[in-house]
C-alpha cells in the first residue's frame, strides 16, 4: 500500500482523532516526518480507556504502527505511556523486539502529559512553538484508539461505528466499554446496569477538560468518558460560567502570586502563556492592554491554573477562554515565538495523584475494568459534525434501511471533513439538519 491509498482508506473509514477534538486523520498523517507518536498517556483522572486498549490490542497496534512508519516514511515510532504501568510497558517492549524503529516511552504520572504538545516534548525533547502544528518540528501525534481504528480499517475495512470509553465515578464497578456512536447516555448506562442516578450528575469526558451534560447527551467519536458524580461535587462550582461576581472577586482577591503561570504546562515549555497577566488586566480594568491579554491565545484549556494552582479559586482559565474566543473572533492570532525555551524549575509539574485529590476524586479512582458487553440500543442519533471542519453531507432519508457500517453522511470534499457511518442495523426514522436518527432492528442486550 502506498501513502495516497492509505489516506484514502482512512478517509473512507471516517477516522478522526479519538482522544481530542476529532481532527480527521487523513489530513494529519504527514509523510517524511522524524517521529510518529502514539499518545497512550491518558492524563485525565479516572479515565482508563487507552490503558485498556493497549492492554488488549498491544501487539496489533505495534504491528500497525510499524506498517504506518514504512508507508509514511517516518523514521521512528514512539508510544507514550505512564511509567506506573510497569507490567504493560514490559509487555509492549516485548512486542517491539522485532521493530528497532519503535520505542516505548515511559512518562511521568503528571497532568497534562497526555496533551499533544506536552507529550511530544516528553518523548522527543522538541517544543512545538505556540501557534504552530507538530509537523513544523517533523512530528505527527495520534491517539491510541485512533491507531486501533486505523488497524481495523486496514485489516478488515471497518469504518468507525463505535468508540471505547470509561464509565466511572460513583459506580460500584468502573469499566471500559465499546459504545455505539449516537447512543444516549441514558440508554448506555441502563444497558451496563447503572440505573441508580438519583442526586447524580453526568460529566462527559475527563474531570479537567470535560463538561457536565445530561442523560440525553449523545456519544460521539471523541467521547472518552462518562463520569457519574454527586450533584454537589466541587467540579460543579469549578466548571460554572464566570459572571460579574467572579470579576469582582478577581479584582479584590488576586494577589499576583504567579502560581497560575508557574504551573501552566504551556509556560513550562517556554510558551508566552501567562494567566497572571490576564488576571491583572481584569483586576485593573486593563482589558484593552494587548500585551496583557494576548497571552490568552496560547491557552490549551487544561484548567491547571483554575483547579489546582489558584489558592483563591479565581478560575483564570475561564477568563483566558473568554478572551481567547473574542480575540480569535476578531482575527487575532497572537505573537509567534518560534524559539521557545523550556523551563527546568523543580516543582512546576502537577503530579496526577495530587490533582485527583485536590478536585475531590481520589475516592472514585478505581482502575476501570474491560467489559466485552455488546451494546445494542433501541435507537441512535448520529451527528453529522463529530469532527473539526465542515459537517458531512447526509446521504440517507427517512425510511431507508441501513446496516452497521453503512455510509450515511459523506465528507465535504470542499475542506476538512469526515465520513459518518451507521452504528446499528435498522431504519432511518428522521433526518434533521445536523442529525440522523436510526431505529435499531434488534435492541436486545447481548454479551
Amino acid at each position: 500500500m502506498n501513502y495516497e491509498v492509505l489516506k484514502e482508506q482512512i478517509a473512507k473509514a471516517g477516522i478522526v482523532g479519538a482522544g481530542g477534538a476529532g481532527f480527521p486523520t487523513q489530513f494529519k498523517l504527514a509523510k517524511g516526518m522524524d517521529y510518529l507518536i502514539i499518545n497512550g498517556a491518558e492524563c485525565e483522572p479516572l479515565l482508563y480507556t487507552d490503558y485498556q486498549i493497549l492492554t488488549h490490542f498491544g501487539k496489533e497496534l505495534i504491528d500497525t504502527l510499524h506498517e504506518l512508519l514504512e508507508i509514511c516514511e517516518i523514521k521512528q515510532g514512539i508510544i507514550g505511556i505512564k511509567k506506573k504501568y510497569n507490567e504493560l510497558i514490559s509487555t509492549l517492549r516485548d512486542y517491539t523486539q522485532r521493530y528497532p524503529e519503535i520505542h516505548i516511552q515511559a512518562v511521568d504520572n503528571i497532568y497534562p502529559v497526555g496533551d499533544e504538545v506536552t507529550l511530544i516534548y516528553e518523548c522527543t525533547g522538541r517544543v512545538i512553538p505556540r501557534g504552530e502544528l507538530p509537523v513544523s518540528q517533523k512530528v505527527v501525534e495520534i491517539n491510541v484508539e485512533t491507531l486501533l481504528n486505523i488497524e481495523r480499517c486496514l485489516r478488515n475495512g471497518e469504518p468507525v461505528t463505535h468508540t471505547y470509553m470509561t464509565v466511572g465515578g460513583v459506580v460500584p464497578n468502573p469499566k471500559v466499554v465499546k459504545a455505539p456512536i449516537g447512543i444516549k447516555v441514558r440508554e448506555l448506562l441502563k444497558l451496563i446496569g447503572i440505573e441508580d442516578l438519583e442526586d447524580k450528575s453526568i460529566l462527559v469526558g475527563g474531570p479537567m477538560m470535560g463538561q457536565f451534560g445530561d442523560l440525553d447527551t449523545l456519544i460521539t467519536k471523541t467521547t472518552k468518558g462518562i463520569l457519574i458524580l454527586p450533584q454537589d461535587h466541587i467540579l460543579h462550582k469549578l466548571k460554572g460560567s464566570p459572571d460579574m461576581s467572579a470579576v469582582k472577586r478577581a479584582m479584590s482577591s488576586c494577589s499576583q502570586c504567579r502560581m497560575c503561570t508557574d504551573l501552566c504546562p504551556r509556560n513550562r515549555l517556554g510558551h508566552k502563556v501567562e494567566p497572571h497577566k490576564v488576571m491583572n488586566a481584569i483586576a485593573n480594568g486593563l482589558t484593552t492592554h494587548y500585551e496583557g491579554i494576548e497571552t490568552a491565545l496560547g491557552c490549551c484549556g487544561c484548567n491547571v491554573c483554575s483547579y489546582f494552582a489558584c489558592h483563591h479559586e479565581l478560575s483564570p482559565s475561564k477568563f483566558m477562554a473568554l478572551i481567547k474566543k473574542e480575540l480569535l473572533a476578531h482575527g487575532e492570532r497572537g505573537i509567534k515565538d518560534l524559539n521557545p525555551i523550556p523551563k527546568k524549575e523543580i516543582g512546576t509539574k502537577v503530579v496526577a495523584s495530587r490533582l485527583t485529590s485536590r478536585i475531590g476524586l481520589s475516592q472514585y479512582d478505581q482502575k476501570a475494568q474491560w467489559d466485552e458487553i455488546t451494546l445494542i440500543p433501541s435507537r441512535v442519533t448520529i451527528s453529522t459534525s463529530q469532527h473539526i471542519g465542515k459537517k458531512a453531507k447526509v446521504l440517507v432519508q427517512a425510511g431507508d434501511q441501513v446496516e452497521v457500517g453503512s455510509l450515511i453522511a459523506q465528507m465535504d470534499e470542499g475542506g476538512i471533513s469526515a465520513n459518518i457511518h451507521a452504528s446499528v442495523t435498522g431504519k432511518v426514522l428522521c433526518v434533521q439538519e445536523d442529525q440522523i436518527i436510526i431505529e435499531s432492528l434488534d435492541d436486545k442486550e447481548g454479551r
